[in-house]
């Protein structure tokens, strides 16, 4: 009997169960997503739970309804235009977390995708990317989940929709470099000003428009208070974090 797309695609994710990242951060999945999307090489670092479902998803052939995403926030609007979004445990549904506790989209921290359902609905069994630098089986409750994502495997096919209109915060984020130690300039301004509303201020007398190793540390801090890989580098995941509107 041929598989459903729902079992397709968990067999994917459960033949890599193990995986883990290099000491760099470096993962196949984040290079192959880098590769199909024009991105440099140093995405292939980045945190890389949704570039993993979207890997999965490409070697399962149900890319176009899973998404092909590496920003949990903009993946899970992806799914609520779509009509596809609820709160309502289900097998291989998309399941987007808040490690704060909210449903709030644009407060999504991380993502996985539901191999079962448990206790009733009140305990999921996921299967996870960049959960402890590896790709692992886990045991959720629901108090930190914001929502689910159901793709439409009865048919394959995607819902019908109109095209999505990308947020404000998507269409700012393509536009800002990466920012390391060394940068100069504007954006590092830009940073530095970010931070400091975020209570990450630095003392006065520092120059807003380098970045040193004031701002790079307490970028470091503000990354491992958001739950972040702690790199000090500002980069597609960081920049979202600063410009979230809570």
């Amino acid at each position: 009997m041929a598989k459903t797309p729902e079992d397709r695609l968990l067999d994917v994710l459960r033949a890599e169960l193990g995986y883990t990242e290099s000491p760099t951060g470096w993962t196949k999945f984040a290079a192959w997503w880098a590769k199909r999307h024009g991105k440099p090489e140093w995405w292939a670092r980045e945190a890389w739970c949704d570039m993993t479902l979207a890997w999965a998803a490409d070697k399962a052939g149900l890319l176009d309804i899973v998404g092909d995403f590496a920003w949990t926030p903009g993946h899970a609007q992806w799914f609520k235009n779509r009509g596809q979004w609820g709160h309502t445990p289900r097998k291989a549904a998309i399941v987007f977390f808040d490690w704060g506790g909210s449903r709030n989209i644009p407060a999504i921290d991380h993502v996985g995708i539901v191999e079962a359902v448990r206790g009733g609905g009140r305990m999921i069994v996921t299967l996870e990317g960049n959960t402890g630098n590896q790709l692992k089986r886990r045991v959720r409750s629901l108090g930190n989940v914001a929502g689910f994502g159901y793709p439409a495997y009865s048919n394959g096919k995607p819902a019908p929709t109109k095209p999505v209109k990308p947020t404000w915060m998507e269409e700012i984020v393509k536009t800002l470099p990466l920012l390391r130690r060394g940068s100069r300039g504007y954006d590092v301004k830009t940073l530095f000003y970010l931070l400091h509303a975020r209570g990450y201020g630095l003392d006065g007398g520092i120059d807003d428009t380098v970045f040193g190793e004031p701002l790079e540390n307490a970028l470091r801090r503000f990354q491992k208070e958001a739950g972040l890989r702690v790199d000090g580098e500002c980069g597609p995941k960081t920049w979202p974090k600063l410009l979230r509107a809570d």
